[in-house]
């Protein structure tokens, strides 16, 4: 009995110990590297049970979250849960899987985590959860639309491109003037932040082959002149949305046009 006495008052100690070690490395966190803490902390986890163990797996999880590592925070989320399935942490790793979704485009799998979250017993999370269900709705959207904007594009360009693959040679006047100024703005865009200089490079890319082609069509079969500009015209504002979505810069433009620029 003695023995076992000491065994638990041992063991109690060591808890305590570890839960001032977790909450001291927390109060530290910015005076080392962020892979230095998480291999601490991990090494706390392995060593036994304390306290906040279940706040400590989230911890990691979500830093890592915070650093890029969305791989790694899905790990320590899943260890989470399957440790403590009954914390409020868990609850809150709902949260940050479906937020690690959100950021490669998985729209409909962060839904169904948000999805989790929305019944979740702390109040907190349920709000949190709503507001980025209503955000990823928006994005969803935009995702759609910009895969229909890109089809719609390829779909123009490839009828160009059948009416017109035997008068791709010489380069049509069309292509011939505005290459020259499509390089300008392509030159001009290397002094901008590099999201708009790629967003920028894709439309004068993309542009320059639709001329190309919209060109050649229009040499090999002038009729309906006013149907394949609606057609040219389109299928660039299909390119242009592409370019900016897949930049992130949908939402910068519609306030650039809502309140103007700066």
């Amino acid at each position: 009995m003695t023995a076992l006495f000491f065994a638990a008052v041992l063991a109690v100690g060591s808890a305590e110990a570890r839960e001032e070690r977790f909450l001291e490395l927390l109060r530290t966190y910015p005076d080392r590297p962020p892979a230095q803490t998480f291999q601490q902390v991990s090494a706390l986890i392995d060593e036994g049970s304390f306290p906040e163990r279940d706040r400590a797996e989230y911890w990691i999880g979500s830093a890592r979250l915070a650093a890029g590592d969305r791989d790694g925070a899905r790990l320590w989320f899943v260890k989470l849960g399957r440790d403590h399935p009954q914390s409020v942490w868990v609850e809150r790793s709902w949260l940050g899987l479906g937020d690690a979704a959100a950021l490669e485009h998985g729209y409909t799998e962060s839904l169904v985590w948000y999805g989790r979250a929305a019944n979740a017993r702390d109040a907190a999370v349920r709000e949190l959860s709503r507001i980025d269900i209503s955000q990823i709705l928006v994005l969803r959207r935009r995702q759609h639309a910009a895969w229909a904007a890109g089809l719609l594009s390829s779909g123009i360009a490839l009828f160009f491109l059948i009416q017109g693959r035997r008068s791709l040679l010489p380069l049509p006047a069309e292509t011939r003037i505005l290459l020259p100024v499509l390089a300008v703005i392509s030159l001009l865009s290397w002094k901008i932040d590099a999201a708009p200089r790629a967003a920028v490079l894709m439309m004068t890319t993309g542009g320059a082959a639709l001329t190309l082609l919209g060109g050649a069509r229009l040499r090999a079969a002038p009729h309906n002149k006013l149907l394949h500009a609606a057609l040219a015209l389109i299928a660039l504002a299909g390119l242009a949305f592409v370019a900016v979505y897949r930049e992130d810069l949908v939402g910068m433009v519609m306030e650039t046009f809502r309140a103007g620029p700066e």
